[in-house]
């Protein structure tokens, strides 16, 4: 069970003090599991860094080969830490459907998560894990790509909970369908949240009308003065710990109905 603490008035959920250091440790291991449930003896995975990571820490314990497929546009401090394990890189301008291809044609489990059912069941756990630490959770600020952490987690959250999810201003392909307070920008510090296909879309906005929630858009500016926030209470984390924050931050300004205990998930650590 990762730590929840309050700060000021509001609580973070620190996902980024996982093994690997994200959420993504939630679902890796049980997809594993599935994959040696049936059979599989390698897996491969597309990933923009934390999934990598966390898979990399996780095959190697189970002695499972690991295939790796990335983008160029990858973060470097990222690419290092993946570079240095076992795994077998392919750095490519269409990772997704590279390892696609690779998982058919070498019998290889893939650990997209947005399409994994397994995934889904790891992320529930944080919600679980909030319900128990913080019951009276009002509202839930998430850092969201895909959506697949989102949707998991949320699952496990009282109907009452309102669920807010946050992306930048760069790239927000599910935020921006409740948030048009925005300027489209070109650059972001986040490196994680560049997903393209996003095959939960409709239950993810479906899930976040169900409770009364929306999207938040972020822009540069607003993410640093968060992460300026998050480092003056000693808290470092990622560049989307900080937009989650900044997201909540946000919100506040607006008077939207975030409640008395709003909760902010950190995942992913400094690299």
């Amino acid at each position: 069970m990762t730590d929840l603490i309050k700060i000021q008035d509001f609580y973070l959920k620190r996902e980024d003090l996982n093994p690997t250091g994200s959420a993504k440790d939630r679902a890796i291991p049980l997809q594993l599991q599935n994959l040696l449930k049936q059979g599989f003896n390698q897996a491969v995975i597309s990933s923009t860094g934390n999934a990598a990571i966390s898979a990399i820490h996780y095959c190697h314990q189970l002695h499972i080969p690991l295939n790796i497929f990335v983008s160029p546009k990858i973060d470097p401090n990222k690419l290092q830490i993946i570079k240095k394990s076992s795994a077998k890189i392919f750095v490519t301008p269409k990772p997704i459907s590279s390892a696609i291809k690779f998982s058919q044609q070498h019998h290889a489990y893939f650990l997209r998560q947005s399409t994994d059912p397994s995934a889904l069941q790891g992320y529930r756990q944080i919600g679980l894990e909030i319900t128990q630490q913080l019951p009276q959770i009002s509202s839930f600020f998430i850092p969201v790509g895909s959506g697949t952490t989102f949707l998991g987690a949320s699952l496990s959250l009282p109907q009452s909970t309102k669920l807010f999810i946050v992306q930048p201003a760069s790239h927000c392909p599910l935020a921006s369908h409740f948030d048009s307070d925005f300027s489209v920008e070109t650059h972001t510090s986040t490196t994680s949240l560049s997903a393209k296909y996003l095959p939960l879309k409709n239950k993810i906005i479906q899930q976040i009308k169900s409770h009364q929630g929306g999207g938040l858009v972020i822009s540069e500016k607003q993410l640093q003065s968060a992460q300026q926030i998050l480092e003056k209470q000693n808290i470092q984390t990622s560049a989307e710990g900080a937009l989650a924050l900044a997201g909540f931050l946000k919100a506040q300004k607006q008077k939207l109905p975030i409640g008395n205990f709003p909760l902010i998930l950190l995942t992913g650590n400094q690299r």
